[in-house]
């Protein structure tokens, strides 16, 4: 039996046109992956029809997000609180998404410290690599973020 998640929208706060993420479709314990389409009307298409590659950073992020939300959901924790992405490392772009194309995002939680986690994340239309590196997220819990960083 397949496992159903909850709506994309009920997991993290992004709304069009900066939720770039569809649907869950897979949580492990520290692993997750989500779909996402390649909307003619995306945000951040090229006039080419290709993806700008700094948006396979952003659909990591937002794909570990629904799939951390759901884990805690699933530990019948909260999530109320939210994040941002703070850094990248080794982040490669290795071919373009163009319009009408879903892409599979692989996520990994690698470490966590200090409210930040380390996330090794992948994006793949069907079998081909197009980007993979490793963000760091910082989280906070409770309905807004703290006023000093």
């Amino acid at each position: 039996m397949k496992t159903q998640f909850p709506e994309i929208t009920s997991l993290i706060p992004h709304r069009p046109p900066m939720l770039l993420v569809d649907r869950v479709v897979d949580v492990g314990d520290t692993s997750g992956v989500v779909l996402a389409t390649v909307a003619p009307d995306h945000l951040f298409l090229r006039r080419d029809g290709t993806l700008e590659p700094q948006t396979y950073c952003e659909l990591i992020a937002q794909g570990f997000g629904a799939c951390e939300a759901v884990r805690r959901q699933q530990k019948g924790l909260t999530i109320h609180g939210g994040g941002f992405l703070v850094s990248l490392r080794d982040m490669q772009f290795l071919a373009a998404a163009h319009a009408q194309e879903e892409l599979t995002i692989k996520t990994t939680k690698v470490d966590e410290c200090f409210d930040t986690y380390i996330v090794r994340g992948e994006v793949y239309r069907q079998d081909t690599l197009l980007a993979q590196g490793t963000i760091y997220i910082y989280v906070w819990k409770g309905d807004t973020p703290p006023q000093k960083l």
